[in-house]
């Protein structure tokens, strides 16, 4: 049973970082035509930001927004300020005269509780998210809406860019792992089983949107909304949003952990979704991409408690060392980022276990119940 268990969850771990994609990339390959049929359309877009004390950004963000290469008429700007304490409600309000529409929320209440006052008054056919720091290129917002042409897209995600990824080893560990994440969006968007976005840059047909839940991330529900109603959520890596990554671990955890808890309560909420026989290809997508590397620390310390018990077979014994290893490898990754950038060798563990130990804490804070949608600003 012990070496069941041990090898059951190396093979799933195997699955999730590579036979998946593979997977993936041969079903993409085998397909002679494309999913999804562009065309250039002007429907009118309502632009959604929401912000929380972002007095240091939030003033390049509107002067992006008002630049952004869309027919002025038919672009709506909506800015809202979830409780901010700083100088953000101060700098929105310059802009009112310009055409751009301002809600300041009394308090605090969290991104998503943001977007719910916002898409109130919208009025635009499409919505687009969009956060604070996310700098667009010129042509996003035509790019992003390209896709809406297809009556089968409901969702479509821009690509995001960090401008400071070889900064640190912590923004190089999160650049190193989005572009992993950006691979495998592409690969779902060819196959139609893309099943989450990014909240930097997203836009969505408002026919299907719901009231979202405060405690949840529009980013993740948002899709299953779509898929719901038998539409797809496409990748469009024209529509750029440049982002910056904090750099602290410790701001990068907390991060981590709120979305992940954030996004397996919104799972739960639908699980209906993880159907197969009902949405076989995003349940395949969400189980693959999401739940099960959610789950990937519980598998790894399974298998290291394990191989505990099967050290007196030589092979064991070797595969122990190599765990041994890559842990004490991140926890030197750990030390040393503290004074300057380590080399790879200890930087990606340190990396991998970081993102895993979030998942550990986020997915024990969702079970356990405790959901806030409440963030904070680490700039």
């Amino acid at each position: 049973m012990i070496t069941f268990l041990f090898w059951f969850f190396i093979i799933i771990i195997l699955y999730i970082y590579f036979a998946y994609p593979i997977l993936l990339l041969v079903i993409g390959k085998l397909s002679s035509t494309p999913l999804v049929h562009k065309s250039n359309i002007w429907p009118k877009v309502s632009l959604i930001i929401a912000a929380y004390n972002e007095e240091k950004v939030i003033l390049k963000k509107i002067e992006n927004a008002l630049a952004l290469d869309y027919p002025k008429d038919i672009l709506e700007i909506i800015i809202v300020s979830d409780g901010s304490t700083d100088r953000t409600n101060e700098i929105v309000k310059i802009f009112i005269e310009q055409g751009v529409k301002f809600i300041a929320l009394d308090k605090n209440q969290g991104k998503s509780a943001a977007e719910n006052a916002a898409m109130k008054i919208a009025t635009g056919e499409i919505f687009v998210f969009s956060d604070a720091t996310g700098l667009y290129n010129q042509n996003a917002l035509k790019d992003l809406i390209r896709p809406f042409a297809d009556s089968i897209v409901g969702c479509v995600v821009g690509l995001v860019k960090y401008e400071n990824e070889n900064a640190s080893s912590v923004s190089g560990g999160e650049g190193l792992y989005w572009k992993y994440e950006t691979f495998l969006r592409r690969l779902e968007s060819e196959v139609g089983n893309l099943a989450m976005a990014s909240g930097s840059i997203m836009a969505c047909r408002r026919s299907f949107v719901e009231t979202l839940d405060e405690a949840v991330g529009e980013d993740f529900v948002i899709p299953m909304m779509a898929a719901k109603k038998g539409y797809l959520t496409v990748f469009e890596p024209s529509a750029i949003s440049m982002e910056s990554i904090v750099e602290r671990p410790r701001d990068l955890l907390r991060t981590k952990i709120r979305i992940i808890s954030k996004d397996l309560r919104g799972l739960y909420i639908n699980k209906e979704i993880l159907n197969p026989f009902r949405f076989p290809l995003y349940a395949w997508g969400l189980i693959s991409h999401k739940l099960l590397r959610w789950l990937v620390p519980y598998f790894l310390i399974v298998i290291f408690f394990a191989n505990l018990f099967l050290l007196s077979i030589p092979f064991y014994l070797s595969v122990f060392i190599v765990q041994m290893f890559f842990y004490i490898s991140s926890i030197i990754g750990y030390v040393w980022q503290k004074k300057k950038k380590p080399p790879l060798i200890f930087a990606i563990p340190f990396s991998f276990s970081l993102v895993n130990l979030a998942a550990l804490i986020g997915v024990g804070k969702s079970i356990a119940g405790k959901k806030s949608g409440k963030w904070e600003t680490y700039r």
